[in-house]
């Protein structure tokens, strides 16, 4: 590293999140800075949103990861890739990341070939992706990727971390295959810390009504979990279990909506479950009371 600048590259960026961890890490002091040599996505609109985000132009974008030739690429210190995750997640069809299954989630091997080609390896790079990339369907696929990894040069650390035990309010799981370059340094993941926070924490004061799906009206059924209606559809009903909103986490069910984990309604005093990335219009939906 040049005067402990963090040369940086990342694959499958989207809109940017590992550069806004490096961002936190310069403004909190653990890093003196940081300088991003390249980004590489093919979604216009996550290409959008990142440039305005990092306020950088276009031309770092190498686009799609597959047209990309290691003897091309800059020297990084570190590189990332959050691989894509549909055809791992529980959520989607489970197709799996075989080298050979030409799936959306097979793209990961791609870095492989990468670190293959390029003359001068970047000495960290990290992995990211869905906890059920450990799950007995595809621990052998996993295993031989990091194989792989390990016969280039790198040691590998790996582990699954919860956003929960981090001091965010969400469940969200994911595995992290951290790789170092010839053992150059031992690797330790992060202690789990006391999390005091909930949702509610972290939601704006004033929203647009736009985004409300009901008004506060309600009835009781004999139960006594509160029937709430869709402001634009009469129809769409929403049970609330008031006892279970206090206390945080599920509190009520979508009465329209069969798939069982997009029909969960979540309480803003407890934790956000994790977002799918598809089928977005049925996604998590949060409870608020309005003091």
């Amino acid at each position: 590293m040049n005067n402990n600048i963090i040369k940086v590259g990342t694959f499958f960026s989207g809109i940017g999140a590992p550069e806004k961890a490096l961002e936190l890490l310069k403004k909190e002091g653990y890093i003196k800075d940081y300088k991003l040599e390249f980004f590489s996505e093919i979604d216009k609109y996550a290409i959008r949103s990142y440039c305005a985000i990092h306020n950088i132009n276009n031309d770092l974008n190498l686009g799609d990861i597959k047209s990309i030739r290691g003897n091309n690429l800059p020297y990084c210190d570190l590189w990332i890739g959050g691989f894509p995750c549909q055809d791992i997640s529980a959520a989607g069809k489970m197709r799996g990341f075989d080298f050979k299954s030409a799936t959306r989630s097979s793209l990961g091997w791609e870095m492989i070939r990468l670190l293959r080609e390029i003359k001068e390896k970047p000495k960290y790079v990290i992995f990211e992706n869905v906890s059920m990339i450990t799950s007995n369907k595809f621990k052998d696929t996993l295993n031989l990727f990091k194989k792989d990894l390990e016969e280039i040069g790198y040691t590998l650390y790996d582990d699954i971390l919860c956003a929960a035990d981090y001091g965010i309010p969400q469940s969200r799981k994911r595995y992290f295959l951290v790789a170092i370059l010839n053992d150059c340094k031992r690797f330790i993941f992060p202690k789990e810390m006391t999390n005091k926070q909930c949702l509610k924490n972290f939601l704006e004061k004033t929203v647009d009504e736009k985004y409300y799906l009901t008004d506060f009206s309600f009835i009781i059924d004999e139960k006594g979990n509160r029937i709430f209606s869709d402001i634009k559809n009469n129809n769409i009903k929403y049970k609330v279990n008031y006892s279970k909103y206090l206390n945080g986490g599920v509190c009520g069910k979508n009465l329209n909506d069969n798939f069982n984990q997009s029909s969960r309604l979540f309480s803003s005093m407890g934790m956000a479950p994790t977002l799918t990335a598809s089928n977005t219009a049925n996604n998590c939906k949060i409870v608020v009371e309005e003091e």
